[in-house]
């Protein structure tokens, strides 16, 4: 729409007032004295202005400027939060902050996260060449997961780089075979009845070191032979099962006796000092070196109880779905590395020859 008024009383200068109104709503108006003489004139000049105030009314509005993404250092803090959030595990969390402050915010910390370019990739492998292979993939699968959640907080829209990630390598697993069992046993009913407890919780429970030591009596039911796993023992402090899930896991009757014989009423745990509070993970260490000084073992930690379980399911004729079973492993493949097989092929002989 356009009026021409008269401009201040003359008679042949006009001033235009021009309103424009667009398909979704928008309007545009402009009073401006046309810079031409004459009514008809003006006129023509008005339209051609409308014209051009209809394109920019037509024209796609601009999108508003995103704000930069973070930097690193920024970033970690709200990642760190966001994490404890999601009550992740203690493990879990102490891992991504080892991470970040070590070996990621050194390198990148200054950048960016839209930044990354292969180069820095580059140089964070370099700054982690001394390390074993598995850091370098725990490092960098700490790293996919800040970038996957800057993607989640809508911070930046992909993955700035590719991430090659190396394959973690797994060492075959080592069990104690029969023969060690038997001397882990006797060195353990020589050093008293916990020992006993601790030793088969491990190779007939399937229990981590954690799980072991975070054990309570009301976990257990000892008139059905089975234990609900509800606590770990995770950097001296009891967390839930690695996992974030409780299970019920079966007991064998010398396991049931085992836990019968060293019942007591200090305080909620199986395994407690005097005061009823719960033991930490380096006397678990050292009751173990104990007991392979003792029986002469080959020492090879304590996840090798575990690993004497998973491996005597397999021995026994469980398949990697019953390791997994037992152990409460998520996947078989994990499952598979619980079982030891030195000596597979000769066992498996001997059972087609019986």
């Amino acid at each position: 729409m356009i009026k021409l008024r008269p401009w201040k009383g003359t008679k042949n200068e006009f001033e235009a007032d021009i309103i424009v109104t667009g398909p979704n709503g928008r309007t545009l108006r402009k009073r401006v004295k046309a810079p031409v003489a004459g009514k008809s004139n003006a006129e023509r000049w008005a339209r051609s202005l409308e014209q051009e105030m209809l394109v920019q009314l037509l024209a796609p509005e601009p999108e508003p400027e995103k704000p930069l993404a973070p930097t690193f250092e920024v970033f970690a803090v709200l990642f760190m939060d966001l994490c404890k959030a999601n009550r992740l595990g203690k493990n879990t969390l102490m891992n991504y902050d080892i991470h970040l402050r070590l070996y990621l915010l050194p390198v990148l910390g200054k950048r960016r996260l839209d930044e990354v370019k292969p180069a820095d990739l580059t140089a964070l492998k370099a700054s982690l060449s001394t390390k074993a292979r598995s850091t370098m993939t725990e490092v960098l699968k700490s790293l996919r997961r800040l970038f996957t959640v800057a993607i989640e907080q809508g911070l930046i829209a992909r993955e700035p780089v590719k991430l090659d990630i190396p394959a973690r390598i797994h060492k075959s697993p080592i069990a104690y075979d029969d023969a060690d069992q038997q001397a882990l046993l006797a060195a353990a009913q020589a050093l008293g009845p916990e020992y006993v407890a601790m030793v088969l919780l491990g190779i007939d429970g399937g229990l981590r070191r954690g799980e072991i030591l975070g054990l309570q009596w009301s976990d257990l039911n000892l008139a059905r032979a089975s234990m609900t796993i509800r606590h770990n023992l995770v950097r001296g402090t009891i967390d839930v099962p690695k996992g974030r899930t409780e299970d019920e896991v079966g007991m064998t009757r010398r396991l049931v006796g085992a836990l019968t014989a060293i019942r007591h009423r200090r305080g909620p745990f199986v395994f407690s000092t005097e005061s009823g509070e719960h033991y930490k993970e380096h006397h678990i260490k050292r009751w173990m070196e104990q007991l392979v000084e003792k029986g002469k073992l080959t020492w090879h930690g304590t996840h090798v109880l575990r690993k004497t379980c998973g491996t005597r399911i397999a021995d026994g004729g469980g398949g990697v779905s019953a390791v997994a079973s037992h152990l409460r492993h998520k996947s078989l493949q994990t499952a598979s590395r619980y079982i030891d097989r030195r000596g597979a092929g000769s066992r498996a002989l001997n059972a087609l020859e019986s």
